[in-house]
């Protein structure tokens, strides 16, 4: 670390303490538009640091005859606002005071001039100037005068641009280290310009800090602190000169304080005089001291920092103070171009290895500061190993090979679990883990090197022991009917199956169904078997499980098949074979156990009976036949019913066989819907709002789509009789 300490440091317009805002400089120039018509630009300089002088709103523009110095008008300018002007300081080994500040304000006006043979005078006054200002002699009592001229017309000049300053001075500047600043204006129309170092114009007072109107040319000069003067603002110690033809100002100021300095820049053409403009400004010089310290922060201490083997790149990160320039060398051997001047570079290394890094701060500048540190870098590693297959757990015992990308002498820890004997191991090959238990059994591989590591998870997995068995889920066993066979194996990896009936066929589905063509007893095997992690193959046999009883066979026979609602009666006779029971299933709502018997079929369309035969052992067998009655629509209508809760004729309901689209509805005298239904089997009855309804005459409507599709409607009158 180095500790640089200089006297003092210049700072252009800017205070160090906090004091009441004051008036710091400024300066003013014009453009001529033509048509007599000249736009003043006025810049003026102020401390922002606390509430002292106000920017003017507006500000007064003082117009003259140069001739003899009699006012012809006073112009106003409304404030433009103003802008905080940036720090600007190139000095890597200083740091600028935090608490700088200062606003410029832009004043521009287009203003009428008529040509005048003398030309103008025009002045801006405003008081006042801060009151620790060293050269100057009672500063606070003093302001500023900003002033330019106007050629008049015996010049031979009829429309003139002053010249104006081109940049805006450094901020800061350490003692004995030469100030040296551009400080040269340019000049719209080309004359020659001339530059000398000048006494600043006073401006107003403590008693009338903006004169109203502005005072009458000439203006009076800044009294100097005895010592002081415009060609030594810094004392006589100190120095300051400025080149005539090219405006470079060069100072060297050897005292702490603030210093007002003027600087003056004469326009001429042919030769000749024909006009100037002054620009007054405000140095502050500091005693600084500088403590700069390289430093790198270390590469376990960097944010993502995991170990050595983060890879090839590393984003690097400076922790140097105060510095604002840097020189990293990354340290790649027989090679120059490995560096950066990034405060907080990225840099990816050809090759694994051990890298001094340097950092230099404020390279070149005297107070250059390096530091060095040591940066291990290495690919990341991989640890990885083959799942084993599964095992049963009877007998297990499971090997491991760790694999992966690492370095020859890394080291091992394998961790299998409590249930696994042993529990750990350190080689890069275990053999023979056994587990004591059943379950899927987490398995870590870590590798190590230096402070790297990589630890890789699967898992060992022990199954349960497969068990076997089946049963069926028939009760009775009859001829050529299904048996279920139902298997209740069990095992944690699929299983494969074949059954052997006993009866020269076999299946290897899970749970089958086998048709048995032959009477007799069998015997049943069952085989599994575990291909994958568990191998395992079972067997069982249960032997007569399966007695088969002869069937009987149903059959009957139904005629006429065709029908119609005229002739609509059949014939059904049994000519089932050793069948001891019957069943007739002739339609939803209709069925019997007589062996043989007639039959009315109503509802027109296809009717499917059914018979189903059972003999002594339980056997049964069932027989369908198919009839066909040609549709025809009908209806019968009753004229009364009693809703009297003695079980007869309680439900008015028209009976109507073979339609579509139903609707039933029924109405009170008077023409009152109190019941309705789309349903054929449903009929009123007798209530409305859950209440008996009374005797009398009622209406009904009836509406339908009959077997031909077209649309009928039905009304009359009935009676309700208790």
């Amino acid at each position: 670390m180095k500790l640089l300490k200089y006297i003092s440091f210049v700072l252009f317009l800017l205070p160090l303490k906090v004091y009441a805002s004051h008036i710091v400089g400024g300066e003013m120039y014009y453009d001529c538009l033509g048509n007599n018509q000249y736009r003043v630009t006025i810049k003026i300089y102020r401390d922002c640091n606390s509430n002292g002088a106000e920017y003017d709103n507006p500000l007064l523009l003082g117009v003259f005859k140069k001739e003899d110095y009699s006012r012809v008008k006073t112009e106003t300018i409304s404030y433009p606002g103003s802008e905080i002007l940036p720090v600007i300081f190139s000095n890597p080994c200083v740091s600028p005071p935090s608490d700088i500040c200062v606003q410029e304000a832009i004043y521009t006006k287009t203003i009428t001039l008529p040509p005048l043979e003398e030309g103008y005078i025009l002045t801006y006054e405003r008081c006042c100037r801060g009151p620790d200002i060293v050269n100057l002699y009672n500063p606070g009592n003093q302001g500023l005068t900003l002033l330019t001229e106007i050629p008049g017309t015996n010049s031979g000049i009829s429309c003139n641009s002053s010249p104006r300053f081109t940049n805006y001075p450094p901020l800061l500047l350490c003692n004995n280290e030469p100030l040296i600043f551009d400080h040269s204006a340019t000049d719209p129309d080309g004359d020659e310009l001339v530059y000398e170092l000048s006494t600043p114009l006073h401006g107003g007072s403590t008693f009338d800090p903006k004169p109203n109107p502005p005072n009458n040319p000439p203006m009076n000069y800044i009294v100097w602190e005895n010592g002081f003067s415009e060609t030594v603002p810094f004392g006589p110690s100190g120095s300051i000169s400025i080149n005539p033809s090219t405006g470079e100002l060069i100072a060297a100021p050897d005292l702490i304080g603030k210093f007002v300095v003027g600087v003056t820049v004469k326009e001429y053409r042919n030769g000749v005089l024909i006009g100037q403009t002054q620009r007054d400004f405000l140095f502050t010089v500091f005693n600084c001291e500088i403590d700069i310290r390289a430093e790198i922060i270390p590469q376990e201490n960097l944010p993502n920092y995991e170990s050595v083997c983060d890879g090839l790149t590393i984003n690097f990160e400076n922790n140097s103070t105060p510095g604002k320039n840097y020189l990293w060398d990354f340290g790649v051997p027989g090679t120059s171009t490995d560096t950066s001047t990034d405060e907080n570079p990225t840099f990816t290394f050809p090759e694994e290895g051990v890298y001094t890094v340097t950092l230099t701060v404020n390279p070149g500048w005297s107070c250059a500061e390096t530091t060095t540190q040591e940066f291990e870098v290495y690919e990341s590693i991989s640890s990885f190993f083959d799942q084993p297959d599964g095992q049963c757990f009877n007998g297990n015992s499971f090997d491991f090979q760790g694999e992966g990308d690492y370095k020859s002498d890394a080291t091992f820890l394998w961790e299998f679990g409590q249930n696994a004997n042993p529990t750990t191991g350190t080689n890069e090959t275990m053999n023979n883990i056994v587990y004591d238990t059943t379950g899927a059994f987490p398995v870590n591989y870590t590798v190590f090197w230096k402070d790297c590591k990589d630890t890789y998870t699967d898992t060992a997995i022990v199954f349960k022991e497969p068990k076997i068995n089946f049963g069926v889920s028939n009760e009775i066993f009859c001829q050529n009917q299904a048996v279920n066979f139902i298997d209740s194996s069990f095992a944690q990896t699929k299983i494969y199956y074949k059954w052997d009936f006993g009866d020269g066929n076999t299946s290897t589905a899970q749970n089958p169904v086998h048709y048995y063509e032959n009477i007799g007893v069998y015997d049943i095997d069952l085989t599994i078997t575990t291909k994958r992690g568990c191998e395992r193959t079972l067997n069982m046999s249960k032997t007569a499980l399966i007695e088969v009883y002869p069937s009987p066979i149903a059959d009957f026979s139904i005629s006429p098949q065709e029908l119609t609602i005229f002739n609509s009666e059949v014939e059904i006779i049994d000519n089932s074979i050793d069948s001891d029971l019957h069943y007739y299933q002739l339609t939803p709502e209709a069925d019997t156990t007589q062996r043989n018997l007639k039959y009315h079929f109503i509802e027109g369309g296809y009717h499917y009976p059914y018979q189903v035969v059972s003999n002594s052992y339980g056997c049964i067998d069932t027989a369908i036949r198919e009839i066909y009655l040609e549709p025809y629509t009908t209806i019968y209508v009753p004229n009364a019913f009693t809703p009297d809760q003695r079980k007869y004729n309680e439900v008015f309901k028209p009976v109507v066989y073979d339609v579509t689209d139903y609707t039933f509805e029924v109405y009170n005298r008077w023409g009152q819907k109190i019941f309705s239904t789309h349903n054929t089997k449903e009929g009123w009855d007798g209530t409305y709002k859950n209440k008996i309804a009374k005797d009398g005459i009622y209406v009904y409507r009836i509406r339908y789509t009959n077997h031909l599709g077209i649309g009928e409607k039905h009304h009359g009158h009935f009676s309700l009789l208790k």
